[in-house]
């Protein structure tokens, strides 16, 4: 179901529209009757009418001059039979006495039409019979029931938008609910709260309320325990090496370095670690309050890239820089943005074999500008690509068993927060490429 308004205006009209139909049939069935009742009435009076004007007709009248034939409507006739003798009747009415017919109501056919009789014997010796043509009686019959009906089906329009409004009133304290919880910002999860709630949206509201309340407590917990962790985390660790490096220093040449070299090497990959859940915790888009800059690309790159050029010469690896323009101006946190592409350059740096290739390339396209992270490197299945932005996910961590699969965790967090886009593909160097693609209109200042 779409929308709760449309249903319930649906369904409402069709309830309404079927209890006028059937209020509506059983009203034109009732008042048909009484039409039929009122065109009987008519009937018998006309019958009354024609006993208290008859004159009495004697013999000889009767044979010298023969019946009175009168003019009248179409729809009705009469006969005056006196002592079994037509003395008076309508033009459309039979030249013959209607003697047969018996005392009351009936329907007889003459001339071609049914016709609606009544006979009433006035005495032993004067017979009086009116008819009136049965279509006649029903046409004008529905036309005065369907004249009090066409009213309630004219109103029925009327009735929807009166129905529209009324719901939409009803529904207003839910609409309202909406677009509050709609207008909130992603890092905004303080209470809902209605001007006058009512008491089928209370339970609503207040589990909203509980629910945006743990969410804050458990990003406030996070952030906090990241925290907490990295400071308690870095002190011993610093001790640590400088320990170490006493160490060195006092044992000299005296002992074997080998040994203090992978207490150095864990060391230092702890602090990565440390340092990398601090960052994964400083850029969660439900937490964070970021202020975005106008921020050069370009420019960002280039120090990026200048400040990670000693871990590719560590392996023989070869880095290079690609830039369609001198400056591309976006709206970004600087700080974070360099988190970002140190994560990716940290990430090629690490799946390129020595002596590889990286290239970093920036292109402009109409309404994004796109930054590709090039390697020569064993690149992402397409299995694995939909995962690689997990927290702890590795690509084959069984040969490369640096890192704990953070750092991409944090790249998408980040692209999240500038509305930028993480696409992983083939590297034209038959490696991994990474792009990030970032909105973009060339002409405009940010």
């Amino acid at each position: 179901m779409k929308s709760i308004r449309r249903a319930l205006i649906i369904t409402l009209l069709a309830a309404f529209t079927l209890v006028m139909f059937v209020a509506s049939l059983n009203g034109y069935l009732a008042s048909m009757e009484q039409a039929e009742d009122l065109l009987d009435d008519q009937l018998i009076q006309l019958s009354e009418v024609l006993a208290h004007t008859h004159r009495p007709v004697f013999e000889s009248e009767d044979t010298l001059h023969g019946p009175l034939v009168r003019r009248s409507s179409e729809s009705m006739a009469y006969q005056v039979i006196q002592n079994d003798r037509l003395v008076s009747r309508t033009v459309n009415a039979a030249d013959q006495p209607w003697l047969d017919w018996n005392e009351g109501f009936g329907y007889q056919n003459f001339n071609a039409f049914r016709w609606r009789v009544y006979t009433r014997i006035v005495t032993n010796d004067l017979r009086i019979v009116v008819a009136e043509r049965a279509d006649v009686r029903f046409v004008v019959a529905e036309t005065i029931v369907l004249q009090s009906i066409y009213p309630l089906l004219m109103w029925l329009p009327i009735l929807a938008v009166l129905t529209w409004f009324i719901v939409t009133w009803g529904l207003k304290p839910l609409s309202d609910l909406s677009a509050r919880i709609m207008n909130k910002q992603d890092s905004d999860l303080s209470p809902v709260l209605l001007d006058k709630t009512p008491a089928e949206l209370e339970q609503i509201t207040r589990s909203l309320n509980g629910l945006f309340y743990r969410l804050a407590s458990a990003f406030a917990r996070e952030k906090q325990f990241a925290a907490t962790a990295a400071h308690e985390l870095r002190t011993p660790l610093s001790v640590a090496k400088v320990h170490m490096h006493n160490l060195r220093d006092i044992a000299g040449d005296s002992i074997d370095a080998q040994p203090l070299d992978y207490v150095d090497e864990s060391l230092n990959k702890l602090q990565r670690v440390v340092q990398q859940i601090l960052d994964l915790s400083q850029t969660h888009p439900d937490v964070i309050r970021t202020h975005f800059d106008s921020v050069d690309l370009v420019d960002l790159l280039q120090e990026c890239c200048a400040e990670a050029y000693p871990a590719f010469d560590t392996k023989q690896q070869s880095l290079e820089f690609d830039s369609v323009a001198r400056s591309v101006l976006i709206l970004g946190d600087r700080a974070m943005l360099a988190l970002l592409f140190e994560n990716l350059l940290t990430n090629a740096n690490r799946y390129t074999p020595p002596e590889g290739e990286v290239r970093v390339s920036l292109e402009l396209g109409e309404q994004t500008c796109s930054v590709h992270i090039d390697d020569s490197g064993v690149g992402v299945p397409k299995e694995q690509r939909e995962h690689v932005f997990q927290r702890f996910f590795r690509v084959d961590k069984d040969r490369h068993r640096e890192g704990i699969g953070l750092g991409l965790a944090i790249v998408g967090q980040i692209a999240l927060l500038h509305q930028a886009t993480v696409k992983i593909e083939t590297s034209p160097m038959q490696g991994a490429r990474f792009t990030v693609q970032f909105p973009y209109s060339a002409g405009e200042t940010p």
